[in-house]
C-alpha cells in the first residue's frame, strides 16, 4: 500500500460512493431475480415494442429469464458503474487541478505517468469491487430463487460489464488529461456515454438503421449475448484494446500539458505574498 499511495488515496476518497453503488446494485439484483416468477406468465402475453428491443438485446423475449434480466438489470446497471468511473477520475484529476492541489503533487519527485496510472488504477479497482459484489448478488439470488439460467453465464454476463466500463473510464481519463476543468471533462465523457447509449437503442429499434448499433460501445459490451451464447472473448479484447490506446494517449498528453491551478489555495496565496514565516501583527501607535 505504501508503494501505491495515490491509488489507495483514490480508493479512500471514493469508497463511500462505491459502497452505496454496490449496495444499490446488489439490492436491484436480488429484487429482479426474486420477482421474475411473479411476472413470467404475464410477460408471455406481452408484445415487446420495437423501442424495447435495445434493452433486451439478443435475449429475444422479455418473458425468458435472459430477456427479463437483460431488460431489468443489464440494460442500465452499467450506467451506474460508468458514472462511478467518470465522477471518480474527473474528481481525482480535474477536481484536484481546479483546487490547486494537483500542481503541488506534481511538484514532488513523482512522474506524471505514475500519478495518472495510480489514480486511474484506484478508480478501476473500485469498479471491479462493485462488479464483484453485483456478480455475487446475482449468482446467489439465482440459486436461492431457482432462476432458470446458467449460473456461469450469469456471472460471465455481470463481469462482461467491466470492459465497457473501462472503455468509458479511459475516455474520462483522456478528457481529464487534456482539460484542466473537471466540469468540461465530465461533460465530454458523459456526452459520449449518452451518444453511445442512444445509438445502441435506436439501432436496435429501427431495422433500416440497424448498422448504427455497431458504432456504439454498448453494442460490443452487451451482456445479453453472453447470457444466450456465452462470453465472446474478442469483444472483450477489442474494448480493452481501445481503452488501453486511449489511456496511452492520455499519458502522453498529461506528460506534455502545462498543469496549473485554476484556483490557488488561500494558504499558497498568503505564502506567495509573505514568504514562509508566520504573519506578525504590527501595532501602530496613536497618531497626533
Amino acid at each position: 500500500m505504501i508503494r501505491l499511495p495515490l491509488l489507495w488515496k483514490t480508493v479512500r476518497d471514493y469508497r463511500g460512493v462505491t459502497a452505496w453503488i454496490a449496495l444499490v446494485v446488489a439490492v436491484i439484483a436480488i429484487v429482479d431475480i426474486a420477482i421474475y416468477p411473479s411476472y413470467r406468465d404475464a410477460l408471455k402475453q406481452f408484445q415487446t415494442p420495437d423501442a424495447f428491443k435495445g434493452f433486451i438485446g439478443q435475449a429475444g423475449s422479455l418473458s425468458s429469464p435472459a430477456g427479463f434480466i437483460s431488460a431489468e438489470f443489464f440494460s442500465w446497471i452499467p450506467l451506474l458503474l460508468i458514472t462511478l468511473a467518470i465522477v471518480g477520475i474527473t474528481g481525482e484529476l480535474g477536481g484536484e487541478e481546479g483546487q490547486g492541489t494537483l500542481e503541488f503533487l506534481l511538484a514532488q519527485p513523482i512522474r506524471r505517468s505514475r500519478c495518472l496510472s495510480e489514480k486511474a488504477g484506484g478508480v478501476a479497482l473500485l469498479i471491479v469491487l462493485a462488479t464483484l459484489i453485483a456478480t455475487l448478488a446475482l449468482v446467489v439470488s439465482a440459486w436461492v430463487f431457482a432462476f432458470e439460467i446458467s449460473k456461469l453465464r450469469l456471472a460471465q454476463a455481470t463481469l462482461n460489464m467491466l470492459p465497457l466500463t473501462f472503455f468509458y473510464l479511459a475516455i474520462a481519463v483522456t478528457a481529464s488529461a487534456m482539460l484542466p476543468s473537471r466540469g468540461t471533462a465530465a461533460l465530454i465523457a458523459t456526452g459520449t456515454v449518452v451518444a453511445g447509449y442512444f445509438l445502441n437503442a435506436i439501432g436496435a429499434s429501427v431495422a433500416s438503421i440497424n448498422w448504427l448499433q455497431k458504432l456504439s460501445p454498448f453494442y460490443w459490451g452487451d451482456s445479453s449475448h453472453v447470457l444466450v451464447d456465452g462470453l465472446v472473448w474478442w469483444r472483450v479484447v477489442a474494448l480493452l484494446a481501445v481503452a488501453g490506446t486511449l489511456f496511452g494517449i492520455a499519458v502522453v498528453t498529461f506528460e506534455r500539458r502545462d498543469v496549473g491551478s485554476a484556483a490557488e489555495l488561500p494558504f499558497s496565496l498568503w505564502r506567495r505574498s509573505h514568504g514562509s514565516g508566520r504573519p506578525e501583527m504590527r501595532k501602530e501607535g496613536p497618531t497626533g
